[in-house]
């Protein structure tokens, strides 16, 4: 004949708490990798039973070299630069040459540079909605550093550099070459920005140049458009 015992409140608290030690809750959302462990083996507070990594933010990890540092140190190391509301905005280019479609966001740039590689690192967050970006993937951030309106830009093929400086040839409106100094600003792609030197309109020559000299006889006629992929750049 079987009998039954009623549990007191102590003994249903005991058995309530032993039961809550067979279910293992996760205390982060994000993608689970594949178990370490099995059912039946046995677990103790030591045990890695599987990984659990969050990736709706996923962080993003990269480097800038020293001499990029310097260039923009002053805006770096303002007040609350590396924030969600005042880091720059990242672009993510994949591995097949996509670009992710969601934006990101600096928001952690490292105490040091580092010795071995001489680059500071920087860490930024991008959304991923979709889980489509995984932890140890690799590719490429393109930042947006500064904005000029208006700028003025050359293929950086019609550029010559010659003992420290900087030189385009411009056609003439008399159909005779014209060799101009120039002060070059930041690249970007097969483009280069002109400081100082050259005006809007002007043609520019981008081949031929080791023929040139200064009031040589020219037939100029349009080059090539550069494609959009090689006007963005990297």
């Amino acid at each position: 004949m079987l009998t039954t015992r009623k549990l007191g409140t102590r003994g249903l608290t005991t058995s309530a708490l032993g039961l809550g030690w067979t279910s293992v809750t996760s205390p982060i959302e994000g993608i689970v990798g594949i178990a370490k462990t099995q059912v039946g083996e046995l677990v103790s507070t030591q045990t890695v039973m599987t990984t659990v990594s969050t990736v709706d933010p996923i962080r993003v990890t990269f480097g800038i070299s020293e001499r990029e540092y310097m260039d923009r140190a002053a805006r770096i190391n303002r007040a609350n630069y590396a924030t969600t509301e005042r880091g720059p905005s990242l672009e993510l280019i994949l591995e097949d040459g996509s670009v992710f479609p969601e934006p990101g966001k600096a928001v952690l740039v490292d105490r040091e540079v580092n010795v071995k590689t001489g680059t500071l690192t920087i860490k930024g967050f991008f959304p991923n909605p979709h889980n489509i970006l995984r932890p140890g993937q690799y590719a490429r951030v393109r930042a947006e550093l500064d904005v000029r309106p208006g700028a003025l830009v050359v293929p950086q093929r019609a550029v010559t550099e010659l003992q420290g400086g900087t030189r385009v040839a411009v056609a003439g409106t008399d159909g005779k070459a014209e060799i101009r100094a120039v002060e070059m600003g930041p690249r970007t792609g097969e483009l280069w920005v002109v400081e100082k030197g050259l005006k809007a309109g002007e043609n520019v020559i981008v081949s031929g140049l080791q023929y040139l000299r200064p009031g040589t006889p020219i037939a100029a006629k349009p080059a090539p458009a550069t494609s959009p992929a090689a006007r963005a750049g990297p």
